[in-house]
């Protein structure tokens, strides 16, 4: 599936069918009578602009505390430790608004507090990573609340409604020939887990975490391959703000100025957790045959779906919601409170039918080893949505390389190749330079290369030591333009004619 093509209707349709995928997925979940509603309480909102101000917090009043954050790369807003005297305490569950649908997008976490008594209190939030606790917080936000009573009675607790999550399913006949649990990491196929920061790339660490780990289970190479290529060469105009599966460009998406598909070694491209600019070229040095999903893209597919899919081809890519009981988990089988909306990307290396109440997945974040264990986490399944729009590669061990080649506009002419290909699946031994020379189609004539190959000559070379291709350009000999640029320009049924050499 080309991206560029599916993000067209991706703006405007996706929120929708997420949500149409979500509802899906929880189908056959019977839901209870909702309980009595308690009558809202009257909000006072404030947000950064209100940083240091005062205010006074009356009785059946909710302080609504809104802030920039971005849960996928493990920061929130959190309360500093309370004083002795317990004056505000902290109201229902913490949400959070996504300014896009995108994984790792940032947006708007919503905090909430009512007051228990009268007094005088200093409410500090701190922005950091609750099991880094030793560091200094990224950023700060207090306020000087004047709680008023009288406080006549017990103080309600106004809760957030949250939506139930997914129940697990199980095909016990489709599921008769794999084991009840595996996990690849056990398997050494498991490279060292790594740390997005503060930028919203979750979901290109979850789309180069399949590549990687095939390249170590298939060929025993432990290989670094780059997040920040994806992050800086896409052209979705994805980033730290957030993104989607990106493995077209491992497999056959080449962006401008690049020479071909696939990986990038991170030795060619470290990671700097921010969007800086492509650079082209960069060696592209491992490829993937293709991807898919294993359900459907707007849905979770049955547990049995997922496991065979991690069996068969490896660890494999999910979204999951994130929130701060996800970003708060230490060790043991996380079981909620969970959320619904997916907005960050993690791996799945396996599961284990027999721990927790009904089995869980084996989860391989992008947070560092200092989160949950070594990194990892073992979630129940159905929890968090976990599974939505699950999604793998083919990977195919090869010592050799691909030379992709095309013609634009098509019809225009050919390309000959001299050697043809000396390697398996029609690649090229590494180091093998090859010839590459033009033929026109008649009414046409040649204009240039782009990609591996340059110039305007009809004959070029490559060497062949990484992924690469090369476009040959034509232009169509007779054609009266409809618009006369100065300079020699002219531009012709939608092609700009070359500028003319003088005789």
């Amino acid at each position: 599936m080309r991206l560029r093509t599916r993000l067209g209707a991706l703006t405007t349709c996706r929120g929708v069918l997420l949500a149409m995928g979500i509802a899906l997925a929880m189908a056959s979940t019977t839901l209870a009578a909702p309980p009595t509603q308690e009558p809202p309480a009257e909000e006072i909102v404030v947000t950064a602009a209100d940083d240091g101000q005062e205010i006074e917090l009356g009785e059946g009043k909710l302080l609504v505390v809104r802030l920039q954050a971005n849960p996928s790369t493990g920061y929130g807003w959190q309360m500093a430790e309370p004083g002795h005297e317990l004056i505000l305490r902290q109201a229902g569950v913490v949400e959070f608004e996504p300014e896009s649908d995108l994984l790792g997008a940032p947006g708007t976490q919503i905090l909430r507090f009512e007051s228990v008594r009268e007094g005088d209190s200093t409410l500090m939030l701190e922005y950091r990573r609750p099991w880094e606790a030793e560091l200094a917080p990224d950023g700060t936000f207090r306020l000087q609340v004047r709680a008023q009573g009288p406080f006549t009675g017990p103080q309600p607790s106004h809760a957030a409604s949250t939506l139930p999550d997914r129940p697990a399913s199980l095909d016990l006949q489709a599921a008769q020939d794999l084991p009840p649990a595996f996990n690849w990491c056990d398997l050494g196929g498991c490279t060292p887990v790594k740390d997005q920061g503060q930028c919203g790339s979750c979901w290109a660490f979850a789309t180069v975490g399949p590549l990687e780990l095939n390249v170590l289970i298939r060929e025993g190479l432990e290989e670094d391959i780059s997040e920040q290529y994806l992050v800086s060469c896409n052209t979705e105009q994805w980033g730290c703000r957030g993104g989607w599966w990106a493995h077209d460009y491992h497999a056959w998406e080449v962006p401008p100025g690049e020479e071909g598909a696939g990986g990038v070694r991170e030795a060619s491209f470290p990671y700097s957790a921010r969007d800086e600019s492509c650079a082209p070229p960069h060696p592209h040095e491992y490829q993937i045959q293709s991807w898919r999903f294993v359900g459907e893209e707007w849905g979770i597919a049955p547990d049995v779906d997922i496991k065979r899919a991690i069996y068969e081809h490896g660890p494999v890519a999910t979204s999951v919601c994130v929130n701060s009981a996800f970003q708060s988990y230490t060790s043991g089988v996380f079981g909620g409170p969970g959320c619904t909306l997916v907005n960050h990307g993690v791996v799945l290396v396996g599961w284990d039918d027999d721990q927790g109440d009904a089995g869980v997945w084996y989860v391989r974040n992008s947070w560092g080893p200092g989160w949950g264990e070594a990194g990892y986490m073992r979630i129940a399944y159905g929890v968090s949505n976990v599974g939505f729009g699950a999604n793998y590669v083919t990977y195919v061990p090869s010592r050799c390389y691909s030379l992709a080649t095309g013609v634009v506009p098509d019809g225009g002419g050919s390309i000959t190749l001299d050697p043809t290909p000396n390697c398996h699946g029609d690649q090229y031994e590494p180091g093998t330079e090859v010839h590459l020379t033009v033929k026109e189609s008649s009414g046409w004539h040649f204009v240039s290369w782009s990609g591996a190959a340059t110039g305007e000559g009809r004959a070029a070379s490559i060497v062949v030591d990484s992924h690469k291709s090369a476009t040959a350009h034509f232009q169509a000999d007779l054609c009266v333009p409809w618009l006369a640029l100065p300079l020699g320009f002219g531009v012709c049924w939608g092609h700009r004619w070359r500028r003319s050499r003088p005789d």
